[in-house]
């Protein structure tokens, strides 16, 4: 009876071994296998990641910083100089922010300057606040645009009897359609018909002349995120 008792406990100790090998074993496996330490395995215990590996947080093609520059040319009426129109050259700056591919807001400046028919040079300026929406388009930032906006504006002479004068500030009313085509995934080239009119201020008593213009102008455009 003494030998069968001790017998039995080894046994019984040789069969539990491997059961509790084999848990630890299982409990090994089970481990996730992350750095240590480091910024790599914090970020990959928090679940952080690239930003634009969801979709969910890529920008928008026409979404973030808005920057244009632009160079065209326009017909200009100018209601102190006569009923004429006169052939003028365009500049135009554009500053502002896309919210998402629907709609867009920047500021705008732009010159016109052109020679009367009395060789007096002038140039007529407009500075804008716009809002832009998308009439069709792809997700890509290809598409046709609409913008409008008001602001103020006024005219500047040289080369006459009143050289180096500018008129009164005046309200001004601009506003475009505009094709988008996407060169690069920040930037396209932008075709764009124009139209802008503004009030020159007369001395009291005198009926306000106006400056108005058309025309087609090319710009550059980029949109940074």
């Amino acid at each position: 009876m003494t030998t069968i008792k001790p017998a039995s406990a080894a046994l019984a100790l040789l069969a539990f071994l491997p059961l509790k090998a084999r848990a630890a074993g299982d409990s090994v496996l089970e481990m996730p296998t992350v750095p240590s330490s480091g910024p790599q395995a914090d970020l990959m215990l928090h679940g952080y990641g690239p930003r634009y590996s969801d979709p969910r947080y890529r920008p928008e093609a026409r979404q973030g910083l808005l920057l244009s520059f632009g160079l065209g040319g326009c017909s200009l009426y100018l209601s102190n100089v006569g009923p004429t129109r006169l052939g003028a050259a365009d500049v135009d700056f554009r500053l502002g922010y896309g919210f998402s591919d629907r709609f867009q807001m920047f500021m705008d400046f732009t010159a016109d300057g052109g020679n009367t028919y009395q060789g007096e040079r002038v140039a007529s300026w407009t500075w804008t606040l716009r809002g832009q929406t998308l009439l069709v388009g792809d997700r890509a930032g290809n598409g046709l645009n609409v913008n409008f906006g008001a602001g103020f504006g006024g005219l500047t002479y040289d080369g006459g009897y009143d050289s180096g004068a500018a008129s009164p500030i005046g309200f001004a009313l601009a506003g475009g359609l505009s094709y988008d085509a996407r060169l690069a995934p920040n930037l396209s080239l932008s075709p764009e018909f124009f139209v802008t009119w503004h009030q020159v201020p007369n001395a009291p008593g005198i009926p306000d002349d106006v400056s108005s213009m058309y025309g087609v102008r090319l710009s550059l455009l980029w949109y940074l995120h």
